[in-house]
């Protein structure tokens, strides 16, 4: 009996100086950006009952712990600030202290193994095969202390630190060389969370019960246990919640390919549900969602877990339209097209990351930093009309003017008559904003589509070399 009491009384003092043990969680370290022009909540656990205090520059805020020993302060917001200081956090008997802090702009990279793709490229994926390895030069520069990074993980987190050949071997390309165009443009501290993880789903990174809140699809929920098949939320729980709520400034997210590969029609709701959560989740209620329009590439040749059947050369571009339909349901969000960045249309993981980065940049410069005269996009379908036997299709976006990538004829245009069948179009910029295009076997043109095919890299941009966006066909008379 003593040694039983003995026992019993180990296990709970061992218990009580655990949880008096004062902890913040693994994104709150040195070498952080805290983010600038917002309340910054800073939160960790401590002995119930326990005083915190936290301070920051001329910042004091205090908290209780509470019951569940977690605590949280907001610090004021700020303006960005590049000099180093230290964020203390002080208990009842321990301090830390996070060193080498600053204030700047924050943001999170997620997705799949496309946002993934690290600095330090996988065996598993080929060089590009123009030009040189971006990544390989970046890596060799010294420590850029305006640039930080840290990578969420599945086997632990990789602490913030300055960008530099040590730190940014796993941060994700696209994420690095959105954050490096942000810096570069706005010249104030830029920190980038990377958290990815290949051949996801994204279902998995929403939880369950954002589903289960959806009118959309609570009622599947609750007959099946998932949403299309799927279960839901893993990764969110992951690599995302422990993040929560880390102030930032918005999302990049680059995701889908398996979400195609499954020939998924419902990807823009699931995109909206999933946005909604996160939002919430980062107390960022207008944080903005801006992401990448996959790439050509042969779908129809991929077995994917969770296939709905044999997909075809259409299976991409009617998912582009779920993706565009996703920016049309969610404020706040835009997309990037890159029909143009692929060496090899069998390689799902294209190369020209840092394009992909800077491409996701500009739409951040002019969207949520009002840079004007920013051009964010490549060309985009913005109306269509009958002229004789052509028709004559205008467009956004075209900056200066309309050209084509590689100074030939424009290609991957199609037009159909009254019966729906569409034909390989000609096709001529007539304009700075206009394509004429017209066939001889449709003598009377109804419709007309561009780069509707798995396959299509169209060779049509505007004068900033953004290239024009694929679109379904629309019928003449049509505007969007």
């Amino acid at each position: 009996m003593t040694r039983l009491l003995s026992l019993t009384i180990a296990v709970l003092a061992a218990s009580l100086t655990a949880q008096a043990k004062l902890t913040t969680p693994p994104v709150i370290s040195s070498n952080m950006v805290l983010q600038q022009g917002r309340t910054v909540p800073i939160w960790g656990k401590a002995a119930p009952g326990e005083r915190i205090t936290v301070t920051f520059g001329r910042q004091k805020q205090k908290a209780k712990a509470a019951a569940d020993s977690t605590w949280r302060v907001e610090l004021q917001p700020m303006l960005a600030d590049a000099t180093p200081r230290t964020l203390t956090i002080k208990g009842r008997s321990e301090v830390i202290e996070c060193e080498n802090v600053v204030v700047g702009e924050v943001w999170i990279a997620a997705g799949q193994s496309n946002m993934e793709y690290s600095m330090r490229r996988h065996k598993a994926f080929v060089p590009p095969a123009k030009g040189v390895d971006s990544a390989e030069i970046e890596m060799r520069k010294p420590a850029n202390p305006m640039l930080r990074v840290y990578v969420s993980a599945r086997k632990g987190q990789k602490p913030w630190a300055e960008a530099s050949g040590e730190s940014l071997p796993s941060v994700s390309a696209v994420g690095y060389y959105f954050a490096r165009s942000l810096q570069q443009s706005l010249g104030v501290p830029v920190g980038i969370v990377t958290a990815a993880l290949g051949g996801t789903l994204i279902e998995t990174w929403t939880p369950r019960e954002a589903y289960a809140a959806s009118p959309l699809f609570a009622g599947e929920l609750s007959r099946t246990g998932r949403i299309g098949g799927v279960g839901s939320g893993q990764w969110y729980a992951t690599y995302i919640e422990p993040l929560a709520p880390l102030a930032v400034r918005g999302f990049i997210w680059y995701q889908g390919e398996n979400n195609c590969g499954a020939g998924d029609n419902r990807y823009a709701e699931k995109f909206k549900v999933m946005t909604d959560w996160w939002r919430n989740a980062f107390a960022a209620p207008a944080a903005p969602f801006y992401y990448v329009l996959l790439a050509p590439h042969v779908y129809s040749d991929r077995m994917h877990r969770h296939n709905n059947g044999p997909q075809t050369a259409e299976t991409l571009p009617l998912f582009r339209e779920q993706q565009k339909e996703a920016g049309r349901l969610v404020a706040g969000s835009e997309y990037v097209c890159i029909t143009d960045l692929v060496d090899d249309i069998n390689d799902i993981h294209p190369s020209y990351k840092w394009t992909v980065g800077a491409r996701l940049a500009r739409v951040a410069l002019a969207k949520t930093y009002g840079r004007k005269g920013t051009e964010w996009s490549g060309p985009r379908f913005e109306s269509v009309r009958a002229d004789g036997g052509k028709l004559v299709v205008t467009f956004s976006h075209a900056a200066d003017s309309l050209r084509t990538r590689d100074g030939k004829r424009v290609g991957w245009f199609e037009v159909a008559g009254s019966d729906g069948v569409f034909h390989p179009a000609v096709a001529d910029i007539s304009s700075d904003s206009t394509v004429v295009t017209y066939s001889p076997y449709v003598p009377s043109p109804c419709f007309v589509r561009y780069g509707w095919h798995e396959m299509a890299e169209p060779n049509l941009e505007n004068s900033e070399g953004l290239p024009a966006v694929p679109f379904a066909a629309v019928k003449a008379g049509q505007a969007r």
